[in-house]
């Protein structure tokens, strides 16, 4: 939201500008405050840069965790189903045929 407050600033003052060379001119004193302004400008876009980096990570840290967790859920799945295809086999009777003379 500072970042871009900032650009919108940085607008305004553009468009405030516009063609007149006399303000321009009478600028000049501000100049040491608009090394400051620029330099809050690079700082907000190493913020910005740093921001996204850490949301990256976290996010990409969350999905492995995400992924492991589905895996072992895959993992209990499967042998439940082993578990109960045993006993049920287990249980059912043998229909052996009877043997012809």
């Amino acid at each position: 939201m500072i970042f871009a407050f900032f650009h919108i600033g940085a607008l305004i003052f553009t468009i405030a500008l516009s063609n007149d060379s006399t303000f321009l001119m009478s600028m000049f004193s501000w100049v040491p405050y608009f090394k400051w302004v620029t330099l809050l400008g690079v700082l907000l876009v190493v913020v910005d840069f740093l921001w996204s980096w850490i949301v990256v990570k976290e996010s990409n840290h969350e999905k492995a965790a995400l992924s492991h967790e589905v895996n072992t859920l895959k993992a209990k799945l499967f042998d439940l189903q082993e578990a109960l295809a045993k006993t049920a086999s287990a249980q059912r009777p043998s229909n052996t045929p009877p043997a012809q003379p």
